[in-house]
């Protein structure tokens, strides 16, 4: 199990499942009951990073299921899958907007990782960094006003925020330790 995250309900949990031979997104009750596969058990096929949708109706999720990385949306149940995104670079990390209307992900388009956001449709995409080293796993402050994220920017992994349009970087975290995969606290 991996990459667990809370429905916004409370009630349920949705996490990779590795068998070595695939990695399923898959949910479970809080207690540890009524376990679900909600992607194909498909071998050698990687489904990541899965987050609920604000209304709990609705996953984001990156797959390599048509050969590359890309972001898929589908029901809290598994049904109606969506490509949101289609191109030859790799994305990872989605994360929805507090509001539902906005998907923050990490994508590789010119050597290194930024960060992007575009509409939940797939559509409005906007680059938010443009350093020339890694930046990564994008987590949506609780308001939607800021955006944390992982950056080596300044030779180390450190934990940054910057305002949800990508303005006002500021570094976080300073220290010789690997910062990484950065989460806020619920209001």
């Amino acid at each position: 199990m991996s990459d667990p995250d809370w429905s916004p309900d409370g009630k349920r949990i949705v996490f990779i499942f590795n068998t070595h031979q695939y990695f399923s997104i898959s949910v479970i009750d809080v207690g540890g009951n009524n376990f679900h596969q909600l992607t194909d058990q498909v071998t050698n096929q990687k489904n990541g990073s899965p987050d609920w949708s604000p209304d709990g109706r609705r996953i984001v999720f990156f797959s390599d299921r048509n050969g590359n990385n890309d972001i898929y949306i589908m029901n809290a149940d598994g049904g109606n899958v969506q490509q949101v995104t289609d191109n030859d670079v790799t994305e990872y990390w989605p994360a929805w907007s507090p509001d539902g209307s906005r998907i923050a992900f990490t994508a590789n388009r010119d050597g290194n990782w930024d960060i992007f956001v575009m509409d939940a449709n797939g559509s409005n995409l906007q680059r938010l960094t443009d350093n020339p080293t890694d930046d990564w796993h994008p987590a949506w402050s609780p308001d939607g006003t800021r955006i944390a994220f992982a950056s080596m920017r300044d030779g180390n992994w450190e934990i940054y925020t910057m305002n949800a349009d990508g303005s006002q970087a500021e570094r976080l975290t300073n220290n010789e330790d690997q910062d990484t995969n950065p989460a806020w606290r619920p209001n």
